[in-house]
């Protein structure tokens, strides 16, 4: 699996409970959803890579560095002397989804380019993921086409993770933005979100709305949405729904299902699971994500998610 886009810093508070303005104490780790879907991927098993820009000094460095001592590939990962990593301060409040700010300013990720793409890993690769955080700025929007339209011509599963993150996409209007998403949206064959990124992707302020519009942008389409304590839900092209229920845990923060349930979905998907099965299996890997601390270093193994399973009844 190849992801592109986000990764960045994660500076999560150590003081729980603290607002945002009052925490001290923060831990680091690598983050962003490309690098923490990556993480996940490797975690379970899978061979894993990720493709994006870095900034070339101590922090660029630390990311690579975590990356590779996790299991991820960083040979397409380039250090740009230009670019800076993104870095996000999280609040955490035990129960309930915290308070997060991100500093992006020229953020090395959005400087990725067609030329940093390797056509013939994204062409064999079973899965590539870009993120709709990769959409919002050039020459990265390009790029994230350009791999979703190899994707597609190598016969790989070519899919968009919606990733709506409002702070990302300054000066962009909505026509603009929906704009960027439908070409995206147009191309993959798999899109994934939760009920704002689909709603934000399709100008419509309805799950229901927002799946039927993603239907129309795109008819051949596998429509995956996250519904929090609702669990998940697939729409096939054929008019197929298959519905996932949720496992319910204890959260210490939100951050991080999201991405842990992708990284499981497409698990299943790559090792031939049926649909039921990889939505349950990527509840699993979100809801442990949720539990710990930290996003890429909470990634489970393939035996820690499956004892959860059983634990918690089963698939």
């Amino acid at each position: 699996m190849i992801t592109i886009g986000r990764a960045g810093i994660d500076l999560y508070s150590l003081d729980l409970y603290a607002p945002l303005e009052e925490a001290v104490r923060f831990a680091r780790y690598v983050g962003g959803s490309a690098a923490n879907i990556a993480v996940g991927a490797a975690r379970l098993g899978l061979r894993s890579a990720l493709i994006t820009r870095v900034s070339d000094d101590e922090l660029g460095e630390y990311i690579v560095r975590q990356l590779s001592r996790m299991g991820v590939d960083t040979r397409f990962i380039k250090k740009d002397p230009e670019g800076k990593v993104g870095i996000v301060f999280a609040e955490i409040i035990p129960g309930r989804d915290g308070r997060f700010i991100f500093y992006r300013e020229k953020a090395s990720d959005l400087l990725l380019r067609i030329e940093d793409i390797p056509s013939e890993a994204v062409e064999s690769a079973g899965a590539v993921v870009i993120t709709g955080t990769g959409l919002s700025a050039e020459p990265s929007r390009s790029a994230n086409y350009y791999a979703l339209e190899l994707a597609r011509r190598g016969g790989s599963k070519a899919v968009l993770n919606l990733d709506w993150r409002p702070s990302l996409w300054r000066n962009i209007g909505e026509a603009e933005r929906l704009k960027y998403y439908r070409k995206a949206m147009e191309i993959a064959n798999i899109m994934i979100g939760n009920r704002s990124e689909y709603e934000a992707a399709t100008g419509k302020t309805d799950l229901e709305e927002a799946l039927k519009t993603a239907r129309d942008i795109n008819s051949e389409a596998l429509l995956v949405a996250t519904l929090g304590r609702e669990g998940s839900i697939a729409l096939t092209s054929k008019g197929e729904i298959v519905r996932a229920k949720p496992y319910i845990v204890s959260h210490l923060k939100g951050l991080g299902a999201g991405d842990g349930f992708i990284a499981g979905f497409l698990y299943g998907l790559l090792k031939g699971w049926d649909l039921y099965r990889s939505l349950r299996f990527g509840n699993a890997v979100g809801a442990i994500v949720v539990t710990r601390h930290s996003c890429s270093e909470a990634m489970p193994t393939y035996d820690e998610t499956m004892e959860f399973i059983e634990i918690n009844g089963g698939f």
